[in-house]
């Protein structure tokens, strides 16, 4: 099955892994495109970028009980695996990060899967005129958060920045205040776009390509530092750009690098028990597996619902949620950020949560 890539779609899934190493529920391997993603990824319209998150008044309230059926095997979405050949393609879980080493994982949750709203066409910075500065200043002041312009790329002109920062200002301000005040307790969030998928600091965790990810640690001078920022590609939508600030929540008081450990909070934990997800192992084991996405995606399964919904073009997306940190992620994205054009999918386990216990 084929469908178009918007949000919350992840191409580039083939084959059958193996068995997972606690109790033998089939794993597939997922492949994320590498440095062709920004040219293969379908184009989203403006009016998705421009338009606000609508969240259903009729959520239901209180943590809704985990799904009670046993899952017969590992939930993993299969639509429409990547055209591109293999020599083309490279395993998100286990990139590893180029340039100075880390200690850590790769710092990006999602493994830069979020989609590419527009193909990249420039790799270079580009200036940004005096009224996009004021933009970039309104926001900044509303928010609370640092928007980068020096060395980056918000788009190639002045009609394509201001409707690239308004995605990102519809993005701060769909997601709940809590949130955002939570994401900035230690400091503002820092919010780039550029073309090379480079932190702050210069650090291309994923080769010199774009993505979109959230990072809470930086690499300066070769030593890891504390950082709280959001890597954009250009053209990202809103639904995209709150998802990654669902990810900075999530790692609110995390020390950098620590994603095992965000995986163990007791919010977490009430997330992934009332959507359907279960913890196969001990948390030390979790913590013991911080080293590999594989490893830790084979400490979780899922027996919820099917987590395929009709996009903005009325066709068929499922999310992609190999681990509870995504699927929090995606489901958050969606539910606070999704189009005007696009229906929340009937997922009460989920939207009741975020109701209860986001806002």
């Amino acid at each position: 099955m084929t469908s178009k890539q918007g949000e919350g779609t992840r191409a580039g899934r083939s084959g059958e892994g193996a068995a997972s190493k606690r109790g033998g529920l089939p794993i597939r391997r997922v492949l994320v495109v590498t440095g062709a993603i920004a040219v293969c990824a379908t184009v989203v319209t403006i009016a998705a970028a421009l338009s606000t998150g609508n969240n259903p008044s009729s959520a239901a309230p209180g943590i809704v009980a985990a799904v009670t059926a046993t899952p017969t095997e590992l939930f993993v979405p299969t639509d429409s695996p990547s055209a591109l050949p293999t020599s083309q393609q490279t395993d998100a879980a286990t990139a590893e990060p180029t340039g100075a080493p880390s200690t850590t994982l790769a710092p990006t949750i999602d493994g830069a899967w979020s989609a590419t709203p527009d193909p990249i066409t420039s790799t270079t910075a580009t200036a940004v005129p005096d009224s996009v500065a004021a933009l970039v200043e309104s926001i900044e002041d509303e928010f609370g958060v640092r928007v980068l312009t020096a060395g980056q790329n918000w788009g190639t002109d002045e009609t394509l920045q201001v409707r690239n920062l308004n995605a990102v200002s519809t993005a701060l301000t769909s997601i709940p205040p809590n949130v955002r005040s939570s994401i900035a307790a230690t400091g503002p969030v820092t919010i780039l776009s550029n073309d090379t998928g480079s932190t702050e600091g210069g650090w291309q965790p994923y080769g010199s390509r774009a993505a979109n990810f959230y990072s809470n640690e930086d690499i300066v001078a070769g030593a890891q530092v504390t950082a709280n920022q959001v890597v954009l590609q250009p053209g990202s939508t809103a639904q995209t750009i709150a998802h990654e600030m669902m990810h900075a929540y999530q790692l609110r008081g995390q020390a950098p690098g620590d994603y095992a450990g965000a995986l163990l909070t007791p919010e977490m934990k009430s997330f992934m028990q009332a959507t359907g997800w279960t913890q196969l192992v001990n948390d030390e084991e979790v913590r013991s597996d911080a080293s590999s996405w594989d490893s830790l995606n084979a400490d979780f399964s899922y027996g919820g619902l099917s987590l395929a919904y009709l996009n903005e073009w009325g066709e068929t997306s499922t999310l992609f949620a190999p681990n509870p940190l995504e699927a929090f992620a995606e489901t958050g994205g969606l539910y606070y950020a999704h189009s005007a054009s696009t229906t929340l999918p009937d997922w009460p386990e989920y939207w009741g949560w975020f109701s209860a216990n986001v806002g």
